[in-house]
Order: structure tokens, then C-alpha cells, then sequence
């Protein structure tokens, strides 16, 4: 696969990076992440679909998004303070899976947008988690495999714009 997603996560460490490479312009890879429709056609794996129960997406901002699946059944619901958006460098959020029994499993998040030759992009997230637990649980949880699904979505979209594009 040409633009595999790598994680890295250093056992006994609550922190974890994600890397992806893209083909294409960092504006527009940056873009999709911070665009309510263009986010809300890709970030859902495995024939899911993202709502939006509040969308303030910039410094100072904040969310909330659920994921049904196509029964119609809320999978996953997360909420987040914005704390800065930097177009088209990174953005820094926190995240929390709302259906934990309890709250406070909050995950600082900073994702860096880096441009690459040949109109490409590297996308690398950072996340930390309150705990190692919390870093294992999210890891554990099959994360990968949705993130998987969710950016080959997004190179599907922005090939098929840059084909419109052209």
C-alpha cells in the first residue's frame, strides 16, 4: 500500500503518534480536517456515517460528533475543546469518548500537517492520554482499523477531486 499509516507507541507511555502520508496539497489535507462537510464524509469507518451535535471549529472553539451505523445506532460519540487551529500547520484539540462510564479519559491531540515534495502531506497526530491505561484502552479498542478505513475514505475523496480538478 503506498501510503500506509504507521503508529508508534512506546510501551509504559500514555503518549502514541500516528503518521500518513497523502497525495495531496497540505492546504487541502489540512482542509478536510476542519471543514464540517468535507469532515463529515470521511470520518466514519466501515459504512458508519459522522453527525454533528455542535461544530465551532477554531481557536477557542469546541465539538461534539457521533457515528451511526448504518442501522441507524449511535456507535461512538466524542467532544472536544478547540485550542488552536493554525491553517494550514496543525491543530491542537483535547478529545473524550463520551460513552465511558465515566468522564475524564480526556486525550490532548495535536496534529502537525507537514508539506512534502510533489504536492504531497505527512500527517502526524500526537495524542496523549490521561493514563497508560487510557493510552493501551484507545489502542486496544481497534482504533487502527478505523483509522485505517477513515483515511483510505479521505484519498478516495481527494483523488476524486483532484480528477475533477484536472
Amino acid at each position: 500500500m503506498e501510503n500506509e499509516m504507521k503508529i508508534i507507541a512506546e510501551k509504559g507511555k500514555q503518549e502514541l503518534f500516528i503518521i500518513r502520508e497523502f497525495n495531496a496539497p497540505r492546504e487541502r489535507v489540512f482542509n478536510a480536517f476542519t471543514n464540517k462537510d468535507m469532515l463529515s464524509r470521511f470520518f466514519a469507518p466501515f459504512g458508519n456515517t459522522m453527525h454533528f451535535n455542535h461544530f465551532d471549529y477554531r481557536t477557542n472553539g469546541n465539538y461534539s460528533w457521533y457515528n451511526k451505523d448504518p442501522k441507524g445506532k449511535v456507535v461512538c460519540t466524542f467532544a472536544g475543546t478547540v485550542h488552536e487551529v493554525h491553517a494550514p500547520e496543525r491543530i491542537i484539540q483535547t478529545s473524550e469518548f463520551m460513552e465511558l462510564p465515566e468522564r475524564g479519559h480526556v486525550v490532548m491531540e495535536r496534529m502537525n500537517f507537514e508539506e512534502l515534495p510533489g504536492n504531497r502531506t505527512k500527517l502526524v497526530i500526537h495524542d496523549v492520554c490521561m493514563s497508560v491505561a487510557d493510552r493501551d484502552a484507545m489502542i486496544d479498542s481497534g482504533m487502527d482499523r478505523g483509522l485505517i478505513d477513515i483515511f483510505n475514505q479521505l484519498d478516495s475523496i481527494l483523488a476524486k477531486e483532484k480528477h475533477q480538478m484536472a
